[in-house]
């Protein structure tokens, strides 16, 4: 049975779950608004998901790695997983997820997820840290995946820190890699049609940092840490939430070999070393 985190402090009220380490729960006590997507919807049954040991979808949902096939889902299996919690303080929290029997038939590398909470303010801090626990040198992708609830779309806009070339579309969740978009631009108007083919990604972005700005209220979310190797903006037909996700790689290109090793954007760890990236969450008036 899934365990129960709670932190807060004057601004924020945070609820995690130990099932794949997942904050259920933003929560700004000022605004008296919740802000993150509940996952109670069809629409869509997550809130913000840890993605690990992949980003995004596999070609045929398979890889290779050392001439023998393997199966993963999209976004990879720690989103489903139970982690441990190992610290459970009034302002931050951690979840810890070791490779097992389960994750091995998926996934042939002993690792050691780490995720961390804490908070600073009107200001979330999360960290991911990965070790390679293994005698090899271990191949992964990480990302996080937040997504915020919009009730009313034509209220909010998306406005980069500084202005973006281009983004990518998927093909069958697979990324385009030849479709380039040309932006040039730093603000985003969400709609119904900007998500029709799936999730908007941007490779190598020049901002630090995305906000998602409620105009009506003047209410700001800011993503910052966005400067990693992707990020994905996505959201559904209906649009009832947004999500602005920093990335460590992304799908497979429509025309990747499925060899795991020369997968877009998957990360290389030696044996005995640790990769960790941070993004926080930071709500303020605009």
């Amino acid at each position: 049975m899934s365990e129960w985190c709670q932190i807060e402090n004057g601004f924020l009220t945070i609820q995690l779950t130990s099932k794949g380490a997942e904050m259920k729960r933003l929560f700004h006590r000022a605004w008296n608004r919740e802000l993150l997507w509940s996952g109670e919807d069809k629409a869509w049954k997550r809130s913000a998901p840890v993605l690990f040991p992949i980003v995004g979808k596999l070609k045929n949902d398979k890889y290779l790695f050392q001439e023998k096939k393997y199966q993963l889902n999209q976004h990879g299996f720690a989103r489903d997983m139970e982690f441990v919690c190992t610290q459970a303080e009034i302002h931050e929290c951690e979840f810890v997820l070791t490779a097992n029997k389960e994750s091995f038939s998926h996934y042939p590398f002993l690792f050691e997820l780490k995720i961390h909470y804490s908070l600073e303010a009107a200001k979330l801090n999360i960290t991911y840290t990965v070790k390679n626990i293994d005698r090899q040198d271990i191949y992964f992708s990480i990302g996080a995946h937040p997504g915020f609830e919009t009730n009313k779309i034509e209220d909010y806009e998306i406005q980069f820190e500084k202005e973006e070339e281009a983004y990518f579309s998927t093909k069958e969740g697979l990324l385009d890699i030849g479709k380039k978009i040309m932006f040039k631009e730093t603000r985003l108007t969400p709609s119904a049609d900007l998500f029709s083919k799936g999730a908007i990604i941007f490779k190598r972005p020049r901002s630090k940092y995305v906000d998602l700005i409620n105009k009506t209220q003047n209410h700001v979310i800011r993503v910052s840490g966005i400067n990693t190797s992707y990020m994905g903006i996505w959201g559904t037909g209906s649009v009832p939430f947004i999500c602005m996700e920093p990335w460590h790689g992304v799908s497979d290109l429509i025309t990747h070999d499925q060899k795991l090793e020369n997968k877009e954007g998957i990360i290389k760890l030696l044996e005995g070393k640790e990769f960790s990236f941070s993004y926080s969450l930071e709500m303020f008036h605009s």
